[in-house]
């Protein structure tokens, strides 16, 4: 038979509840800011930052899902390693540093500051850069529970300060900001876009071939080029759309 649970478990989960609710707030407050830092940079690096407002919170989040699953998995696994004693503090300390350090590099790679790059691999630096930063995330995250755990948390240091600062600095404002740049370059060379194509049903353009680039509520937002080479958006009703070829792989 199974040992009925005791009223001091009961009462210690109930206490642990609003903590693991508050957490998981925060997580997400920093997912829909990541994922809104994101999207306006790309929209405002393919010429329309208007759309970035279309967006939903949903959509914000979906954008920084997996970033946010990757401070997540760092976190975890360097805690459960430190509290099963495999691992220093101090070797935390430079598994974060190398994590930035990477980081760093990547991120300022795919903005052509090394060298010459395409678009396909500026994205691919940016994101590589990214993943970096949201490992050194959630090691801060650790980090910064084992210092204020050994200070019985009643005292802030500037240690604690730094912390903070280095997790909010790349990993809330760059690493977001050049990956949607990075994104932004790769869709708006058409000759090599990912972007799906598609047909309009209807209209005064219709026949003609555009590019898919989001669907907001019942509306698309569509991306050509005009015949001076530049960039044009066109809002359509999704009862518009008559056929969408499938996008190619980043």
């Amino acid at each position: 038979m199974t040992a009925p649970v005791s009223q001091s478990e009961n009462q210690s989960f109930l206490d642990a509840l609003p903590r693991v609710v508050a957490a998981l707030v925060s997580l997400s407050a920093l997912g829909y800011f990541a994922g809104w830092r994101e999207a306006k940079a790309y929209y405002t690096g393919l010429g329309a930052p208007w759309a970035s407002a279309m967006l939903s919170p949903q959509s914000l989040l979906q954008l920084s899902a997996t970033t946010m699953v990757v401070v997540l998995a760092a976190a975890f696994l360097s805690l459960q390693i430190l509290l099963e004693s495999k691992l220093s503090l101090r070797k935390v300390d430079w598994a974060c540093g190398l994590a930035l350090l990477g980081a760093a590099i990547c991120l300022f790679a795919s903005q052509g500051q090394i060298g010459g790059i395409s678009s396909l691999g500026a994205f691919a630096l940016a994101t590589v850069g990214s993943y970096l930063c949201a490992i050194a995330a959630g090691l801060t995250l650790t980090q910064l529970y084992f210092t204020l755990k050994n200070t019985s948390g009643k005292k802030l240091v500037a240690g604690h300060l730094w912390l903070v600062y280095w997790f909010v600095l790349p990993g809330l404002f760059w690493a977001p900001d050049r990956l949607g740049q990075a994104r932004a370059q790769l869709d708006s060379d058409l000759t090599s876009s990912p972007l799906p194509t598609l047909k309009l049903a209807q209209g005064p353009n219709a026949g003609e071939s555009w590019r898919f680039v989001h669907l907001a509520s019942d509306k698309a937002l569509l991306l050509r080029q005009d015949a001076a080479g530049k960039l044009v958006f066109k809002l359509v009703e999704g009862k518009d759309i008559d056929s969408i070829g499938p996008a190619k792989t980043r």
